[in-house]
This record gives C-alpha cells, sequence and structure tokens, in this order.
C-alpha cells in the first residue's frame, strides 16, 4: 500500500471521528438520564398510568436530554399535543370519509374540532401555574362533548372508541405534567 493510501485512510478514519464524536456540551448532556429517572417520577407519579406514562415519556429522546421536570413538562405536553391533533384528524378523515352514514358527520366534525381544541390547551404558555390541571381538564371536557354529541346522534364506528381510548390515556400524562407544573410553582 502506497503512502497516499495510506494516508487517505487516516484522513477518512479521522475525519469520521471528528463529525461522530460527541462534542463536550453533548456528552454533558448525554449525562443527563442518570438525572431521568427520578425526573420522570416526579412527573409520572400522579398519572393514572404509570408504567404507560414513564413509557411514553422515555420513547421520545428529548425527554432522556431534559435538565430538569420543567423540562419533561414541557416535553410530555408537546407530545400529548401532537396525540390530540392526531385524533382530530381521524375524526376529520371519518367526517370526510365517502363511506361513511351522512347523519354521522356533523357529530364527527364537532369530534374533529373538539380534539383539536384539545390541542391548544397542551402548551405550557397556555398553562397558568396553579391552575395547570383546571386548564389541561378543560382538555378532557373537549373529549366528553364529543363522546356526549356520537352517543346523541347514536354514532357507532367501530374505530372511535379505541381512539377515544389512546387520547385519554396520553390525557393521563399530560395532568400529571400539569400537576407537576402545579407542585414546581408552590
Amino acid at each position: 500500500m502506497g503512502s497516499s493510501n495510506l494516508t487517505l485512510i487516516f484522513a477518512t478514519l479521522f475525519l469520521y471521528l471528528l463529525l461522530h464524536f460527541p462534542s463536550q456540551a453533548e456528552a454533558r448532556a448525554l449525562k443527563s438520564p442518570a438525572k431521568c429517572p427520578k425526573l420522570l417520577d416526579q412527573v409520572c407519579k400522579t398519572s393514572q398510568n404509570y408504567a404507560f406514562c414513564v413509557k411514553i415519556l422515555m420513547s421520545n429522546p428529548l425527554t432522556l436530554l431534559a435538565p430538569n421536570t420543567k423540562g419533561i413538562v414541557v416535553n410530555a405536553l408537546d407530545m400529548v399535543r401532537k396525540e390530540s391533533m392526531k385524533t382530530s384528524k381521524f375524526f376529520d378523515g371519518l367526517a370526510n370519509g365517502k363511506g361513511t352514514v351522512p347523519a354521522f358527520k356533523p357529530a364527527l366534525r364537532e369530534c374533529a374540532s373538539d380534539f383539536k381544541a384539545a390541542s391548544g390547551l397542551m402548551n405550557l404558555k397556555v398553562l397558568e401555574g396553579e391552575f395547570a390541571t383546571m386548564d389541561v381538564n378543560y382538555a378532557l371536557d373537549d373529549a366528553r362533548s364529543c363522546e356526549t354529541k356520537l352517543a346523541m346522534d347514536k354514532v357507532h364506528i367501530q374505530s372511535i372508541p379505541a381512539a377515544i381510548k389512546s387520547w385519554k390515556k396520553f390525557y393521563a400524562v399530560a395532568n400529571a405534567a400539569a400537576l407537576a407544573l402545579e407542585n414546581l410553582q408552590k
């Protein structure tokens, strides 16, 4: 092997390591997960489903990098906001589906609107310190409004109960996060 080939190999290896080796700031951030279980416990301990709360928060890498409880709360609310929008789009899809019974469409559109409104409540800027859980509970009111409208209009679509049940599991994470936020303020 020639000298130039060997130099090229070492240069390539050096460049690869340089680009893929964490900086000092990244290395410090990677140490954060040691604090993560304690921080997750502070957020999830009041959740209706502790295991789901921890599982869902751990599924997002940003949780591992959260420097404090407030960072995990922000991440939790963001995840629940996305789930609310996903549920809203689910109802939109049903309302606009060609195979949907026309009499069901107004209730489905209202549900899409309810879950869209719920997503707006999952925002740290909207939540006010000691009233955070009350604000998050308004999102649950939106879900209940949807369920009431579906029952009144006798809407029976097999996939709806599972979608609402899934959203409520995420809601429980948001409620626990809001409670953790309130406790931080005390």
